[in-house]
């Protein structure tokens, strides 16, 4: 692609982590690129058949044509679902977009893309990486970009949030329409994209919700301003006392890189337990090099 991928205009080599190319400075120009991702994601997962999970959604694999507007690429860790399936199981993505529920069963699903998603679309409005470095942070809290947003919109403070670089661009009255608690399209993205990372997975949007709100055809999400509390197993599979499917499903699966280690097949923790091992989880990862898998899946329709 003419521009290349996201990533490198959000966060480029050698300067500051926010966007320094023309064009990803105007706020319409992320709104638009956040609408192909959406666009794209929806497609492989409603449209598209079979049904393809991304398993990797990420600012380096979206790809900008020669007007910006973005593209949904590398399916290289992408796999097909049958139609009586709504899950695959297996290893794959990049920490700092992993779900929560899939860094604990490595179970694959919309709603995991769709966390992905979420994190993404925070990362195009603050400018800001998903994970930093815990040495840089002085709240422990902070090192997820999903926990520094959702504390500022428990603070009432949402329009903090919005990239330095788009604000030094903006004519006042840009910066009027970006003030993000008038309810504008700062909000509704800044608000969408957490309510794609909720830590419970029954608790995101669909695609197409995500599509309408990002279209405008529905209002924006109601966020509670307090980060919900993952919740593992979900109440639904300790309601049916599916135990035993689980335990089979998450059996002998280990996670490694140089620095985290996620041991799977577990049995149900506490609430309490659950929360510590998943805050260790980001935490930790905020440090660890991704060891890159592929899967021989190749999507054969361009996005």
């Amino acid at each position: 692609m003419t521009n290349g991928s996201l990533d490198q205009h959000l966060f480029p080599k050698g300067g500051s982590s926010s966007g320094t190319g023309v064009s990803v400075r105007q706020w319409a120009t992320r709104y638009e690129i956040i609408r192909g991702i959406a666009t794209g994601l929806h497609y492989v997962h409603h449209e598209y058949e079979p049904m393809v999970l991304h398993r990797d959604i990420k600012a380096s694999n979206v790809m900008l044509d020669s007007s910006f507007r973005a593209r949904l690429g590398d399916f290289g860790l992408a796999c097909t679902v049958a139609d009586d399936r709504k899950s695959v199981t297996g290893v794959g993505g990049t920490w700092g977009y992993i779900a929560p529920e899939y860094a604990m069963c490595g179970k694959t699903t919309r709603q995991t893309d769709i966390y992905a998603l979420g994190v993404l679309i925070l990362e195009v409005v603050t400018g800001q990486r998903a994970l930093v470095n815990r040495r840089k942070v002085v709240d422990d809290d902070d090192v997820h970009i999903t926990d520094r947003v959702w504390r500022l919109h428990r603070e009432g403070m949402l329009s903090e949030c919005v990239d330095g670089v788009l604000l030094a661009a903006a004519s006042e009255d840009d910066k009027k329409q970006m003030n993000a608690e008038s309810g504008n399209d700062v909000a509704r993205l800044l608000l969408l994209g957490l309510a794609c990372s909720n830590p419970n997975p029954s608790d995101r949007p669909t695609m197409p919700d995500v599509v309408q709100i990002i279209a405008k055809s529905a209002p924006p999400p109601q966020v509670p301003p307090q980060k919900p509390r993952f919740v593992w197993p979900p109440t639904e599979e300790r309601a049916s006392n599916d135990e035993s499917t689980s335990s089979s499903m998450m059996s002998d699966l280990d996670w490694s890189t140089d620095e985290l280690q996620v041991s799977l097949g577990q049995p149900p923790m506490t609430h309490t337990q659950t929360d510590e091992r998943y805050a260790s989880f980001q935490l930790q990862s905020a440090g660890a090099h991704h060891r890159k898998t592929y899967a021989s899946f190749q999507l054969q329709h361009s996005v």
